[in-house]
């Protein structure tokens, strides 16, 4: 299968601010981003359309004008040929404007300089208008707790008047908690029970590249939907992990848009033990198909492959008594009594 070689990535992480507190995940989290970009089993975008914009210790950089030379080189290279999908991908601290809108915070930002940060709306706007793209994905793992008196800057690059074709760009932005709300960097504990080798991320980040690596597969697709889904499920549980509360927030395009197609459909082998014989027991999908029925038998449990869903088993006459059933794809085994 080719590259996509019409689809384009910006991706920023900051650890490093002037006043701010030094982050430990945003760099490390951006490098992880870029890896699934390029990633033939995850975006398949070219090295050559991604452009990493990392923090460093001791210089305040990255400004503005170098995140803006990203989109001004992309804007270069799809003058002949459109582009398809962009992904714009940020982490590090952020301060929230408005319901839609972002303050991403640069190093320079200190209570003087207080405007030093791009804000997601206009960034957003002006990205659509210019009709460079069909599809624009995102992703913004910051806070969006409030400070008096901030603003986001505007993107340096501008467009004369909305291209004719922008009406018909779907873009998505998830946001790693909602308005008014802190985002948080923590020591993950991975599915297995054991720490992550590489320290400190960030919790939304954790959570979309689980999602974006085949946890958000439904029917052997991720689409904007089922990541959003998966999103909103398996954030708030990472962050309890670590004592944190945590909600994402996903705006975006009402349509579905399909991220990555051609997945394996993540199976699990659910074994269903009875702990009475006789009773006919009934086992449905979340649309009340019938998928399996049959009278039970303490020695002779049900081995069921299931898809991600939810599902009851009852015995007949007992729907009040239904068991729930549910499999989010990420287990290979499961056991189940009733």
């Amino acid at each position: 299968m080719p590259a996509n070689i019409d689809d384009y990535a910006v991706i920023v992480g900051v650890n490093h601010y002037a006043e701010l507190a030094t982050l430990k995940g945003p760099d490390k989290d951006a490098k992880r981003f870029h890896n699934w970009v390029v990633d033939e089993k995850g975006g398949y975008v070219p090295p050559d359309n991604c452009y990493l914009v990392l923090s460093e210790k001791d210089s305040l950089l990255p400004i503005q004008y170098t995140i803006d030379q990203c989109f001004g080189k992309i804007n270069s290279r799809t003058k002949r040929r459109k582009g398809r999908r962009l992904y714009f991908y940020f982490s590090g601290h952020g301060l929230g404007l408005s319901w839609n809108d972002t303050a991403l915070v640069l190093p320079q930002w200190d209570t003087f300089f207080r405007n030093h940060a791009l804000s997601s709306g206009d960034y957003r706007t002006t990205l659509i208008e210019s009709g460079i793209f069909s599809e624009i994905f995102f992703f913004f793992d910051c806070c969006r707790n409030r400070k008096v008196a901030v603003n986001g800057a505007p993107p340096s690059f501008g467009n004369v008047m909305p291209a004719a074709t922008a009406g018909a760009c779907r873009s998505y932005v998830y946001s790693a908690s909602e308005f008014t709300n802190q985002a948080y960097e923590a020591l993950i504990q991975s599915e297995s029970g054991s720490l992550q080798e590489d320290g400190i991320r960030g919790i939304f980040t954790e959570s979309l590249l689980r999602g974006l690596r085949g946890a958000a597969e439904k029917d052997g697709k991720i689409t904007s939907l089922s990541l959003a889904n998966h999103l909103e499920r398996d954030l708030p549980k990472i962050a309890a992990q670590t004592k944190k509360v945590q909600v994402p927030n996903i705006q975006g395009d009402h349509a579905d848009t399909t991220i990555i197609d051609g997945l394996t459909v993540n199976i699990t082998n659910v074994q269903i033990t009875f702990t009475v014989s006789g009773k006919k027991a009934i086992l449905e999908d979340s649309d009340l198909n019938v998928l399996k029925e049959g009278i039970s038998d303490v020695n002779e449990p049900w081995i069921i492959p299931l898809s991600k869903g939810l599902y009851t088993i009852y015995y007949e006459n007992e729907q009040s008594d239904a068991k729930p059933i549910r499999i989010d794809g990420t287990i290979k085994t499961l056991s189940y009594g009733i």
